[in-house]
C-alpha cells in the first residue's frame, strides 16, 4: 500500500461532510433516547456490554473495530483518556486493557485501533469477534486529560504551548486524540504540535491520511514527521517532494532524528516550563523514546513534563 495525499479541497469537503453526518447522527440518537430504557454510553468505572458493528484489518496484525455505544449517544472522550475493555476467560479470570479511541464523537459508535499478538489474550479475543458479539467497557479512564493549552494529572496541573510526540506503531492512538483536540479548537488553542511517528514499513503507517490532512490544512502549527525502518523507493521519492506537509524520512527512533526536527529552544537552560512531551509504543520503543525525551531535557529538576500516554 502506497498513501497518497489528499488535496486541500478533498480534505475540506471531507470535513464537511462529516460534520453534517455527526449533526444528523446525533438527532437521530437523540430520538432514541427518549424511548430506550439502554444505559447511556459508558460508566467510568461499571462495565456495561459493547456490541461490535464490523472489524477491518487496517495493517498486517492490525485491526480496526467499531463498536456501538450503549443508548446511541456519542463518547465525546476527554483528551488524553481512554476506554477499557475485559471479558472473563474460561477459567473466569478477567482480562482488561486500556484503548485511546481513534474516533468517540460520532454518535452511537466508537472505534478503536487494536495490534493483535500471537498469544495476546486481548487482541485475540477482539480478533475472534463476529458482528453482534460483545465485550465489555467502561470509561473514560486514566488520570490525564488534556483541555486547551494544559494537562491535568489528577491535581496537577501543566500548561503548555509546545507538545512533543514520539509514537510507535498502535502508539499512535493517543497522540492522534490530542492532535486532534488542539487542531479541532485552533482558533483557541494555539499549542504547537511535534509528532514523530515510527514504522516498520510504509504499509505500516496508521491513520496517514488523516494525519496528512490534518497537517495539510494546520501547516503553521502542527509538525509531521514519519519515519520507515525499511523504506520503499515510493517513500524516497515522497521524501522529495516539496509540497508534502509531511515529512517522509527513512531510520529508527532515536535522538539525532528527534533532534533534527525539534525546535531550537528545547536547548534552552532553564529548560522551558511550557514544553510538555509524551511517548506511547511497543516497549522496546517506549524504552528509547523516554531515553531521547530525557536527554533533550523532559522530566528534569522535578518538572511534571514528559507522560507515557
Amino acid at each position: 500500500r502506497d498513501p497518497a495525499m489528499p488535496s486541500v479541497l478533498s480534505v475540506a469537503a471531507g470535513v464537511a461532510t462529516a460534520a453534517a453526518a455527526a449533526v444528523a447522527a446525533k438527532l437521530l440518537a437523540d430520538r432514541l433516547r427518549e424511548t430506550s430504557d439502554e444505559p447511556l454510553g459508558l460508566h467510568p468505572t461499571q462495565y456495561r456490554p459493547v456490541a461490535l458493528q464490523e472489524t477491518v484489518w487496517v495493517a498486517e496484525g492490525v485491526l480496526l473495530l467499531v463498536f456501538r455505544v450503549p443508548g446511541g449517544r456519542a463518547l465525546d472522550l476527554p483528551a488524553g483518556k481512554h476506554v477499557q475493555l475485559a471479558f472473563d476467560d474460561a477459567d473466569g479470570e478477567r482480562v482488561s486493557r486500556s484503548y485511546t479511541p481513534t474516533e468517540s464523537r460520532i454518535a452511537g459508535r466508537f472505534d478503536l485501533l487494536v495490534k493483535v499478538y500471537p498469544g495476546g489474550r486481548m487482541g485475540e479475543k477482539l480478533a475472534s469477534l463476529k458482528p453482534g458479539d460483545t465485550v465489555l467497557a467502561r470509561g473514560p479512564t486514566g488520570r490525564l486529560a488534556y483541555g486547551p493549552g494544559k494537562f491535568t494529572l489528577g491535581k496537577a496541573v501543566t500548561p503548555c504551548r509546545h507538545i512533543l510526540m514520539l509514537a510507535g506503531g498502535t502508539g499512535i492512538t493517543p497522540m492522534a486524540q490530542i492532535v486532534k483536540a488542539v487542531l479541532q479548537d485552533a482558533q483557541r488553542d494555539r499549542t504547537k504540535l511535534l509528532l514523530l511517528y515510527a514504522s516498520s514499513r510504509p504499509e505500516d503507517v496508521l491513520l496517514y491520511h488523516e494525519l496528512c490532512a490534518l497537517a495539510t490544512v494546520h501547516r503553521g502549527q502542527f509538525k509531521l514527521v514519519f519515519t520507515v525502518s525499511k523504506a520503499s523507493e515510493a517513500w524516497r521519492a515522497r521524501a522529495k517532494d516539496p509540497h508534502s506537509a509531511a515529512a517522509h524520512v527513512e531510520g529508527r527512533m532515536s535522538a539525532a532524528l528527534v533532534r533534527a526536527h525539534a525546535p531550537a529552544f528545547l536547548g534552552q537552560r532553564p529548560f522551558p516550563e511550557w514544553a510538555v512531551a509524551g511517548y506511547c509504543g511497543p516497549p522496546a520503543f517506549e524504552e528509547c523514546a523516554k531515553g531521547v525525551l530525557e536527554s533533550l531535557g523532559f522530566a528534569s529538576a522535578g518538572m511534571v513534563n514528559l507522560f507515557r500516554w
